[in-house]
């Protein structure tokens, strides 16, 4: 016996099914949940500004900061060639207990909202039913309320470092096409019809005029000849009908999106393999401003943006180093319209940590290392110069909202950002993330913050804004599965 006698091996549990059968359908449940801590010093984007007289200036913002957490619960619905997903999420600032009140701003005529509005949010981040073929690369129809990302979420993207997150109220269409083509159809409402849409009742119209609400069509088409080579056209409509008679002399960047079309075309070209990874992408918008003066102006504007990392696996730190750019036309003030809209771009991924510059009205470099120095972390240092195409032109934050104007005389110069990361992952599920940044205004950035009123006053009335600014974050964020 002892002869025969074999040695006990330890042996691995088998890993646990992520679906549960119930049926022929199976149930795949998910948990999201996020925290993170932001403290802003002088904001570039914060308190001051004028009203439209130009006089009586906010309150100048020093210090600013909060608590923010999202948690979504999702559960993915599968049988045979039938998909549903439905993600339900709360997304809240700590301190704001009424689940009713919304985190975003209640426009102008909005019913007033509870205590707390502006700070909360609950309701569902996806809810979409798909239907797909069952071959290697289906093909699939969806329908609902979906994340959609389009190449590197340039043009669309869902926004993800947001507190909320974006998704489209959308109709898609994917087609595969052999082993290299795809094309993607999609339609999407982003703001509802009034008065005839929402609330058929509302018969009596709205006051100041009816709201056309605002769609989205965009076609993509995919050509993949290697992982090192794909290619992606991009084609987007949107239309606006607000029917509230604009008439912006101004030209600004907010009201630009309020009545009239904008049709953008977009070339892609990108790659990853063997530790490379760079994307070189180009667009071209036209259309038609109505919301600018009398029968409106033309809109004629173009972009560029290009970006390539390389990864040495094998080296001391497993090092990464990234170099890119980007140019974003803008207006000058007369003419054609020509500042470019970036439509409905992810935040904290392309201009830097800090979201206080867009693919609009910018021309910018910037370079960025990462090392690995030890298993399951990464610390990383990006710097970023920047400066406006036209100093008449409107100075946009990462959410497309007008930081301000420099003046006719003023600088292009926006300035320098420096950010750091430090990345910790001790399980798959658990992600640790913190971050230090700082921006180093440059003439024009001064002279924009001055025109805004954020800065000090002066004895002549004037304002002086400080050259630096921090921002500063810590996030833990748990997934499952």
């Amino acid at each position: 016996m002892l002869l025969l006698a074999s040695r006990a091996e330890a042996q691995s549990p088998p890993q646990a099914p992520e679906a549960i059968p119930v049926g022929d359908w199976q149930f795949s449940p998910s948990l999201q949940l996020r925290t993170r801590g932001e403290y802003w010093r002088d904001p570039v984007d914060m308190g001051g500004g004028l009203d439209a007289n130009g006089a009586n200036p906010g309150v100048r913002v020093r210090n600013a900061g909060g608590v923010f957490e999202r948690s979504r619960l999702g559960l993915a619905v599968d049988k045979g060639a039938i998909h549903a997903q439905l993600t339900i999420q709360d997304a809240r600032a700590w301190g704001a207990i009424q689940p009713s009140a919304q985190l975003s701003q209640s426009g102008a005529g909005a019913p007033m909202a509870a205590p707390g509005a502006g700070l909360s949010m609950f309701g569902p981040y996806e809810a979409f039913v798909e239907a797909h073929t069952s071959s290697s690369r289906p093909n699939w129809i969806r329908v609902g309320r979906q994340a959609v990302v389009w190449g590197d979420g340039r043009l669309l993207g869902n926004a993800d470092w947001s507190p909320t997150a974006r998704s489209l109220d959308a109709a898609r269409v994917h087609l595969a096409f052999g082993t290299a083509w795809e094309v993607e159809l999609l339609a999407s409402i982003l703001a509802t019809s009034r008065s005839l849409g929402a609330g058929f009742n509302d018969t009596a119209g709205v006051a100041g005029g009816s709201y056309g609400g605002t769609q989205l069509y965009a076609a993509q088409v995919a050509w993949t000849l290697d992982p090192f080579l794909k290619v992606q056209a991009f084609g987007f409509a949107r239309v606006a009908r607000s029917g509230a008679g604009f008439a912006d002399l101004t030209r600004s960047f907010a009201l630009s999106s309020k009545e009239g079309e904008t049709y953008t075309a977009a070339l892609r070209i990108g790659g990853d393999s063997k530790g490379w990874r760079y994307a070189l992408e180009g667009a071209y918008q036209l259309g038609n401003v109505a919301s600018f003066g009398s029968g409106g102006v033309n809109r004629t504007a173009y972009a560029a943006a290009a970006h390539v990392a390389k990864t040495f696996p094998n080296a001391a730190l497993a090092p990464t180093f990234r170099v890119g750019g980007a140019y974003a036309s803008g207006d000058d003030g007369s003419g054609d319209y020509k500042q470019f809209d970036p439509l409905l771009p992810d935040v904290h991924a392309w201009h830097g940590a800090m979201d206080i510059l867009a693919w609009s009205n910018i021309v910018e470099g910037n370079v960025r290392a990462s090392i690995v120095p030890w298993n399951e972390t990464q610390l990383g240092l990006e710097y970023r110069y920047a400066q406006m195409a036209q100093k008449t032109g409107d100075w946009l934050n990462g959410y497309l909202g007008s930081v301000g104007r420099a003046s006719w005389n003023g600088s292009n110069e926006l300035g320098h950002e420096v950010d750091a990361f430090f990345t910790w992952y001790p399980w798959t599920a658990f992600e640790l993330h913190a971050g230090y940044s700082l921006f180093l205004a440059g003439d024009g950035a001064r002279s924009v913050l001055a025109a805004q009123a954020r800065g000090a006053q002066q004895a002549d009335g004037s304002f002086s804004p400080v050259g630096l600014s921090h921002f500063g974050y810590l996030m833990a964020t748990l997934r499952v599965p």
